[in-house]
C-alpha cells in the first residue's frame, strides 16, 4: 500500500468516529424538538377548537337575535298582534309562521300577552295551543321582565333553559310600534325557542370542523378536554364537548420511529463508507499507474465537448475509437479500425494534411471540419470533426480528436426555418415566405420567364362562424379552405395565408384572362361547397382580386397592393366574385381616401348640420315629433345627404364621433321644443359592437338634461343579426336609462316578428317599400294592415314611413296606424323651418282648444 493509501485509511477512521458521535447528537436533539413541537401543536389545536365552539354558538345566537329584533320591532307586527293576533296574517301568510321553523330551525315561536299568557303559538312549524309556561315554568317571568327593561334600547333578553329535558336558547323581545313608545305594561312579547338538539349541535360543529359536537346542561362534575362551559344572564350553563383529533400526537407517533430508523441508517452508511474507502485505498496504487499511461492520450482532448473520440496514424488510418462511437453510430469499431477516417466521415484527406503543414504555434490548435456519415441504419448524420496533429520528435505520427453529432441541431434549424416560413394552422406559406418568393421572382425578371398572376383571396361570412361556433370551428374551416386551395393549384404555384382569413396565391404561366377566371371560379366553387363542422353545416364564400406582373406591377409591393385593390372592388361588387385590377380602381381608391380625409376635417370644422323630418298623428295630422337627419355642408360639393358619406364613416370608424355630435346636437335642440315632442335619432349597427354605447347615451342625457322618455333611438335589424345576445343586453341597458327604442325599416328582415316578441322595442316603422305600393298592390296593403294589427296587439307605436300621396295617408289612417312620416306631410326641415312648423302647430292646437271650450 502506498503512503497516500495509508494516510487515507487513517483519516477515514478518525472521520468515521466523529461522524458516529455527531449523528447520534443531531438525531437525539431532533427527537426532543419533535416531542416539544407536537405538544405545542396539540395545545394550540385545543385552544383553537374551544374558540371555534364558542364562536359557533355565538353566531347562532346573533343570527336568531337579529331575526327576533326584525320581527318584534316591526310596525305592522305590532298592528297585527296588539289587541288581537291576526292569525291569518301571522300564520297563513307566514309572517310569524312555519318559515321560522323551516328557515331558522326554531322549535317554538310564541306571542305572550302583557300578563304572561300565551296568545299565539307555533310549535315545530304548526299552530299549537301550547303555553310558553308549560316549557319554561317559573323562568318565564324573569325572561319577560328583562326583555321589557331592554326594549327602549332595541334590546332583547336571552338565556339557556331546559325544554323537555333538552338545553334550549330562549329569546324574548317586546313587540312595539316605534322606539319612542314607553307604555310597555300593555305590550305583548315575541318569544323564540331554539332547542339545541343533537342534530343542531352536529351541524354547528361541522361548520367549524368540530367533530361530534354535543351540547348538554352543565354539572359540577369535572369533564376532560376538549370541552367548554358557557352561560348567559338567565337560565342554566351549557357544556359543549367534541371529539379532538390530536395531530401532534399523530405526528409524533409517525415521525419519531422514522427518526430512529434514519439515525440507524445514517450510522450504517458511515460504517459502509468507511469500508468502501478502505477498499478504494487498496486499488488506488494500481489505478495511479493506469492513469499515468492514459493521461497523455486524453489530455489533448479533455477540453473538447465530444460525442466520441478517435485517433489515427499519419496516413489517417484509424487506430482508436471510443466506446461512445458504438452508441452514436451503431457501428462496431472493429469494422473501421485500420481504415481511413475520411472514408467514414466523407471529407477531403488533404484537409487533415494541412494540419501537419501549419506553423508550429498553430499545430497545437484544434481544427474543426464539417462532415457527413451514414450510421448503421444508413441514416444521414451530420458531424463536426475536431482534430489535432500529433508530433513526436518533430515528426508527424498521427492525428487525434473528437466527433460531435450535430444532426439534431441541423434538423432543428431546418424545422425552425420551415415554421418561420409556413403557417402553423394550415401548413401553407406565410407572409414572410410569400415576400421572399415574390422578391425572388421579380429579381429573376419576366423577360425570359412566364408572367406571374397574383390572386388575393378573402373569405366571406367567416366571422359569423367564429362568433357562433367558436374559434376551434373557425380553425377547421380555414384548414378545409387551405386543402381546397392546394388541390386547385399546380406544381410551381404558391399558396400563402397572410392573415386571419386572407390568402394569396401566386400562379405562374402565360395564362389568358379566361384561364385565370376559370381557375378562380373553381376555387370559389370549392370554397362555396357546404362543409360539416362539429355537426353543423357551414357555408362560406370568397372574393378574389387579381393582379398580373409585369403588366400591372414591377415590384412585389405594387403587385400585392393592386391585388388588394381588386379584392376590395370584388367585395364591393357583392362578394363571392372576382375582379381583375384596372388602373381606374386605383383612382377610385384615391377618391375614397380623399373623401375619408375630408370627412375627418369636416368633423373638426363642424361642417355638419341637422334637419328634422316631422312625424304626425296619422288620423289628425297633429305634430308628435321629428327624426334628426344629418347633412354635410361640403365646401366644394355642396350639401350632401347621408348616402354620400355614412358608409365611409362606418368603414373608417368615424361614425362614432359623428354619432356623438348628432346625439348631442339633436337632444340640445329638442330641449327648446314642446315637452310632448319626441326626437328620433338613428344609430349605426357598428355602435352596438362597442361596450361604451350605453355610457355615451347616458352622458348625452346628463349633459343636455333632456327627459329620456323624449329620446327615441332607431336601429335596423342588422344590429340583431350580427350579435343577437349582445344586442339584447345592450337594449335592456338602454331601456333602463328611460329612452325609447324603435325598429327602423320593419318588414324587410326574415325574422322581424320574433325580434318584436323578444326585444324591448317601443315602436316599429313600416318600411317605405310597402307603403309606396299600397294603392297598386293588394299584397303590400295586406302586409301593412297585418303589421299595424300586430303592432297594436303588442302595444307598440306603429309609424308608416314614406307617405308620398294623399291616398296613402288616407289608407294608413283607415288602418288605425298611429303615426305617419313622408314628403306628402312634410319634407326634412332646417332648424328655423321646423321652429316655424312647431309655432303653427301650437297655434292650431290653441285654436282647437278655444273652439272646444266654446
Amino acid at each position: 500500500m502506498s503512503v497516500v493509501s495509508a494516510k487515507l485509511n487513517h483519516v477515514a477512521g478518525q472521520a468515521s468516529s466523529g461522524f458516529f458521535s455527531l449523528i447520534a447528537v443531531v438525531f437525539a436533539a431532533a427527537g426532543l424538538m419533535l416531542v416539544a413541537l407536537c405538544e405545542r401543536i396539540d395545545e394550540q389545536q385545543r385552544q383553537h377548537s374551544a374558540s371555534d365552539a364558542q364562536r359557533a354558538l355565538s353566531i347562532r345566537q346573533a343570527t336568531l337575535g337579529n331575526v327576533l329584533a326584525d320581527y318584534a320591532f316591526w310596525l305592522e307586527g305590532y298592528v297585527r298582534t296588539d289587541k288581537r293576533v291576526d292569525t291569518a296574517w301571522a300564520y297563513d301568510e307566514d309572517n310569524i309562521g312555519p318559515s321560522l321553523h323551516s328557515s331558522y330551525g326554531l322549535e317554538g315561536a310564541f306571542i305572550v300577552g302583557p300578563t304572561g299568557s300565551t296568545r299565539y303559538a307555533v310549535v315545530e312549524g304548526a299552530r299549537s295551543a301550547l303555553e310558553l309556561e308549560d316549557w319554561l315554568g317559573r323562568d318565564e317571568a324573569p325572561l319577560l321582565a328583562l326583555a321589557r327593561a331592554r326594549s327602549p334600547q332595541n334590546g332583547y333578553a336571552q338565556g339557556y333553559f331546559l325544554v323537555n329535558g333538552q338545553p334550549a336558547l330562549v329569546m324574548a323581545a317586546v313587540i312595539r310600534p316605534e322606539a319612542s313608545y314607553q307604555d310597555f305594561q300593555r305590550l305583548s312579547y315575541l318569544v323564540f325557542v331554539d332547542v339545541l338538539t343533537p342534530a343542531k349541535a352536529r351541524a354547528l360543529g361541522e361548520t367549524f370542523d368540530l367533530q361530534e359536537l354535543r351540547i348538554t346542561a352543565a354539572s359540577d362534575a369535572i369533564v376532560a378536554p376538549p370541552s367548554l362551559v358557557v352561560r348567559l344572564e338567565l337560565g342554566i350553563s351549557l357544556l359543549l364537548q367534541w371529539r379532538f383529533q390530536a395531530l401532534g400526537a399523530e405526528l409524533r407517533a409517525t415521525f419519531l420511529p422514522l427518526l430512529v430508523v434514519l439515525c440507524g441508517a445514517a450510522l450504517l452508511l458511515v460504517w459502509y463508507l468507511r469500508r468502501r474507502i478502505a477498499r478504494a485505498a487498496w486499488h488506488m496504487q494500481e489505478a495511479e499507474q493506469a492513469l499515468r499511461q492514459s493521461e497523455q492520450r486524453f489530455r489533448s482532448v479533455s477540453e473538447a465537448a465530444s460525442d466520441w473520440i478517435w485517433e489515427t496514424d499519419a496516413a489517417q488510418r484509424l487506430v482508436y475509437l471510443s466506446e461512445r462511437f458504438i452508441d452514436v453510430t451503431g457501428l462496431h469499431p472493429q469494422l473501421w479500425l485500420g481504415r481511413p477516417l475520411y472514408e467514414l466521415l466523407d471529407y477531403e484527406p488533404a484537409r487533415a494534411a494541412e494540419l501537419a503543414q501549419a506553423p508550429a504555434f498553430l499545430q497545437r490548435a484544434r481544427r474543426t471540419l464539417r462532415c457527413e456519415m451514414r450510421d448503421a441504419r444508413d441514416n444521414q448524420r451530420y458531424c463536426q470533426l475536431s482534430a489535432q496533429a500529433i508530433f513526436r520528435d518533430e515528426r508527424l505520427v498521427g492525428f487525434r480528436g473528437t466527433v460531435c453529432d450535430v444532426t439534431e441541431e441541423i434538423q432543428a434549424k431546418a424545422r425552425i426555418e420551415y415554421i418561420n416560413q409556413h403557417d402553423t394552422l394550415t401548413g401553407l406559406a406565410n407572409r414572410r415566405h410569400l415576400q421572399r418568393y415574390l422578391e425572388h421572382r421579380f429579381a429573376e425578371g419576366f423577360t425570359d420567364g412566364p408572367p406571374l398572376h397574383l390572386l388575393a383571396l378573402d373569405l366571406d361570412r367567416f366571422k359569423p362562424v367564429n362568433d357562433s361556433l367558436g374559434h376551434a370551428a373557425g380553425d377547421q374551416v380555414l384548414a378545409q379552405v387551405a386543402r381546397v386551395l392546394r388541390h386547385s393549384m399546380r406544381d410551381g404555384d404558391l399558396v400563402a395565408r397572410i392573415g386571419g382569413d386572407e390568402f394569396v396565391i401566386a400562379v405562374n404561366g402565360a395564362l389568358a384572362a379566361e384561364q385565370v377566371s376559370g381557375l378562380c371560379q373553381r376555387i370559389l366553387e370549392g370554397i362555396g361547397r357546404s362543409m360539416t363542422i362539429n355537426g353543423h353545416d357551414v357555408t362560406i364564400g370568397a372574393s378574389i382580386g387579381i393582379a398580373t406582373a409585369p403588366r400591372d406591377g414591377t415590384s412585389a409591393e405594387d403587385l400585392l397592393r393592386y391585388a388588394d385593390i381588386a379584392l376590395y372592388e370584388a367585395k364591393a361588387a357583392g362578394r363571392n366574385t372576382l375582379r381583375f385590377y384596372e388602373p381606374t380602381m386605383n383612382q377610385r381608391i384615391l377618391a375614397r381616401r380623399q373623401l375619408e380625409t375630408e370627412l375627418r376635417q369636416a368633423l373638426q370644422r363642424q361642417e355638419f348640420e341637422l334637419e328634422f323630418q316631422p312625424r304626425f298623428d296619422a288620423s289628425g295630422q297633429r305634430l308628435l315629433g321629428a327624426e334628426a337627419l344629418v347633412r354635410w355642408n361640403h365646401p366644394e360639393r355642396g350639401r350632401l345627404a347621408p348616402a354620400h358619406f355614412i358608409a365611409m364613416a362606418e368603414e373608417t370608424g368615424l361614425i362614432l364621433a359623428l354619432s356623438d355630435w348628432v346625439l348631442q346636437d339633436a337632444c340640445s335642440q329638442a330641449l327648446g321644443w314642446a315637452p310632448h315632442l319626441l326626437v328620433s335619432i338613428n344609430l349605426s349597427p357598428l355602435e352596438f359592437q362597442r361596450d361604451d354605447l350605453v355610457a355615451r347615451i347616458q352622458g348625452v342625457l346628463e349633459r343636455t338634461g333632456i327627459a329620456p322618455a323624449r329620446v327615441e333611438l332607431e336601429l335596423t335589424e342588422n344590429v340583431l343579426l350580427d350579435d343577437a345576445a349582445g344586442a339584447l343586453e345592450l337594449m335592456t341597458q338602454l331601456k333602463a336609462l328611460g329612452v325609447r327604442l324603435s325598429m327602423d325599416d320593419f318588414g324587410t328582415g326574415y325574422s322581424s316578428l320574433n325580434y318584436l316578441r323578444t326585444y324591448p322595442f317601443d315602436c316599429l316603422k313600416i318600411d317605405r317599400s310597402f307603403v309606396a305600393q299600397m294603392e297598386e298592390s293588394a299584397s303590400n296593403a295586406a302586409i301593412v294592415e297585418a303589421i299595424v294589427s300586430m303592432g297594436r296587439a303588442l302595444s307598440l307605436t306603429v309609424v308608416a314611413e314614406g307617405i308620398e300621396t294623399a291616398g296613402q295617408l288616407a289608407r294608413i289612417a283607415d288602418l288605425k296606424c298611429d303615426q305617419a312620416q313622408g314628403f306628402h306631410l312634410q319634407r326634412p326641415l332646417s332648424k328655423a323651418s321646423f321652429a316655424r312648423l312647431r309655432q303653427e302647430a301650437a297655434m292650431q292646437s290653441a285654436g282647437e282648444l278655444v273652439t272646444s271650450d266654446r
